[in-house]
């Protein structure tokens, strides 16, 4: 908070307020007018006197030389309470999900210290995947993949209808550059819904929504996972190697639920340090009840078609919307739990010691802390960082999330580092849980509908098709990846996530950084797609080693034809900071979405060919004709000119 105020005839500077480094508003009074029966009082234990007490305790005063004797300085701590009682009333009607929900002091970040560490329930090496017999069960229908649960939708619902009518439409002005300089390269259709590529085709006739749309790339190949089936490709001709296959066949003969169930959340990755193909799934039991597990299959050479080290881990709760980031040493996995999917317990941050699941060792060691944030339950949602770089430099680990926890949206993201060691576990630690490491962004409103706030939801977007239904922004979180790459002298953390502009919604994204070896993130620059009524969203963003940023998402809106599509921005190297180039299309969609429970995403994937990176691919979902249940899925590559 910023305060400034008249004595008498002078004017201090600003002075400074830390309340948890939450700025909360901007306040100009004349403090001289204020009189003593103007202080109330209030009870110790209410969340506004300790509020109050956090301002007496962290003032800074920026020019102490106004104040002068004890009498000056205790009425204005006294002045300074009641304003910040005054304006916190205020702010908690408007913004906070709930009012009881005050931080202590942030002088150094909050820290966890619980970490559990397990070995694997099970472990096995695999046959060749190529030579894998698959048999589809017939199972046949429509079928709908969980919903990602949101920790914070009720509270969130709670605090709209106190508003008076929500905030204005976030505070950051796109700025709209020149036409996209990158252009694309190959582009090909992958596994989908349809009858090309079809993942009912080899699950009895099963179609599942949404698909979870993401791709990798390795040395020669391209593979892509969907929702509930997945295909290899040849990265120079995009022509198909293998595929579609059954997603839980990457653990046939495993055993167990890794091996019976194929219950979505699936991430294919590459490890650009070790040359290797990692395929992550939760598997979530009987009814969602359990016994809850990571299922995890390491390749054992550059060959997605090949053998695969494959492991099941222990979860305590329900894993949901599960987010993985790579370094060369240690794999990293965030998940919200959800507990017997009984209510949000908390997130479980996870590390994997990669040495030894990369020797295929059958004692490899998972170390989690689960976070419930001292009881506040602020932290959620969060993604770990994702080395692009193939820097090989050990160090903690960064994770970003938790923007849900104001209505309708604030100006912070929350940073968090997970620091593992798997000598001695309990010694790892997890630092900035409750919200204690913010950094400030340019004030977002998250993408969030509902008439008067009564109805609040993310099915937000629509679509041009009569009877078609409002598409899921699933707008309360940061979106998959969070980008990391090194250049040797700095970090790069590159995230979006979907916002409310003034006519509909956009896809804003962020570049942090921090000196190489630092864990110390700030915001370098942030841009956002225009403010021209189409609705963007389910982004995803990289960038190249040049400094070039590549940002993917999927666009639609009422108009005539609008139907939702396939674009991309980003920027050039050198273009003035905040800039968004003019987007363009990668794939143009024929149809809208019908009756398919609002579901779309529930996220797409940005990844950097870590062969020469400078070539993006990119993946989503799209609808050939009007439907339900009908997605298609496109990847594409994409290079700006001056990167090689």
């Amino acid at each position: 908070m910023v305060l400034r105020c008249a004595l008498g005839d002078r004017v201090t500077e600003d002075v400074t307020f830390l309340i948890d480094r939450m700025p909360v508003i901007l306040i100009e009074s004349t403090c001289f007018r204020l009189s003593e029966e103007q202080f109330l009082p209030v009870e110790d234990a209410h969340p506004l006197r300790r509020i109050a007490r956090i301002l007496e305790k962290h003032i800074v005063l920026l020019n102490r030389s106004y104040f002068h004797g004890d009498q000056t300085m205790k009425h204005m701590i006294k002045v300074f309470r009641f304003l910040a009682i005054c304006t916190i009333s205020v702010a908690f009607a408007t913004l906070s999900i709930a009012s009881a929900q005050v931080y202590t002091s942030i002088d150094k970040p909050q820290v966890l210290s619980n970490a559990v560490a397990n070995v694997p329930i099970h472990f096995d090496v695999s046959s060749p995947l190529s030579a894998a017999l698959l048999t589809a069960p017939a199972q046949g229908g429509f079928r709908v993949t969980h919903a990602p649960r949101m920790p914070k939708l009720d509270r969130l619902k709670a605090a709209a209808q106190q508003s008076q009518g929500g905030g204005a439409a976030g505070a950051l002005q796109p700025s709209i550059g020149s036409p996209i300089r990158a252009t694309i390269g190959l582009g090909f259709e992958g596994v989908g819904n349809t009858s090309y590529l079809s993942c009912p085709g080899v699950d009895g006739g099963a179609a599942y929504v949404p698909p979870d749309t993401n791709a990798a790339v390795g040395d020669t190949q391209v593979v892509e996972w969907v929702n509930v089936c997945f295909a290899v490709f040849d990265k120079t001709t995009g022509a198909l190697i293998a595929g579609p296959i059954l997603g839980n066949e990457f653990w046939g003969g495993f055993g167990g639920g890794c091996e019976l169930d194929n219950d979505g959340d699936i991430i294919i990755q590459w490890d650009k340090s070790n040359h290797r193909w990692l395929a992550f799934q939760n598997d979530f039991g009987p009814a969602f009840l359990g016994p809850y597990q990571t299922c995890i299959a390491v390749s054992e050479t550059a060959d997605a078609t090949g053998r695969f080290f494959r492991y099941a881990f222990p979860q305590p709760g329900f894993p949901d919307y599960p987010k993985w980031g790579l370094t060369s040493t240690i794999y990293y996995q965030n998940q919200n739990d959800f507990g017997l999917d009984d209510g949000f317990q908390g997130v479980n941050v996870c590390a994997y010691d990669a040495d030894s699941m990369l020797k295929g060792k059958s004692k490899a060691q998972q170390v989690c802390i689960l976070d419930n944030s001292n009881g506040t339950f602020f932290d959620d949602s969060m993604l770990p960082a994702d080395d692009d770089s193939d820097s090989k430099k050990a160090g903690p680990e960064v994770l970003l999330g938790s923007i849900d926890n104001f209505y309708p949206g604030g100006p912070t993201v929350y940073e968090y580092v997970f620091t593992v060691d798997f000598k001695n576990p309990k010694k790892s630690t997890l630092a900035g849980i409750n919200g204690s490491m913010p950094i400030l962004v340019p004030r977002y409103d998250l993408a969030f509908c509902g008439a008067l706030n009564i109805n609040l939801t993310t099915y937000c977007v629509p679509q041009p098709s009569p009877g078609s239904e409002l598409l899921d922004t699933l707008g309360d979180r940061l979106m998959y990846r969070l980008a990391r790459f090194d250049d040797g002298n700095k970090q790069h953390f590159l995230v979006t996530h979907s916002v409310n502009d003034t006519t509909a919604v956009a896809a804003r994204w962020y570049e942090f950084r921090a000196p190489d070896g630092s864990t110390s993130l700030s915001l370098y620059q942030s841009g956002q797609t225009p403010d021209d009524g189409h609705y963007r969203w389910m982004g995803s963003v990289a960038m190249d080693k040049n400094g070039d940023i590549a940002i993917g998402y999927s666009r639609s809106s009422a108009a005539s034809g609008d139907y939702p599509s396939i674009y991309y921005a980003g920027q050039t190297e050198g273009d003035p900071l905040g800039t968004t180039e003019r987007e363009a299309r990668i794939k143009k969609g024929e149809g809208s979405q019908l009756n398919s429970f609002n579901r779309w995403g529930d996220y797409s994937s940005m990844a950097l060919d870590g062969a020469d990176s400078c070539t993006f691919w990119y993946a989503n979902e799209y609808y050939p004709a009007d439907g339900s249940f009908l997605w298609a899925t496109w990847l594409a590559s994409l290079k700006f000119p001056n990167c090689r």
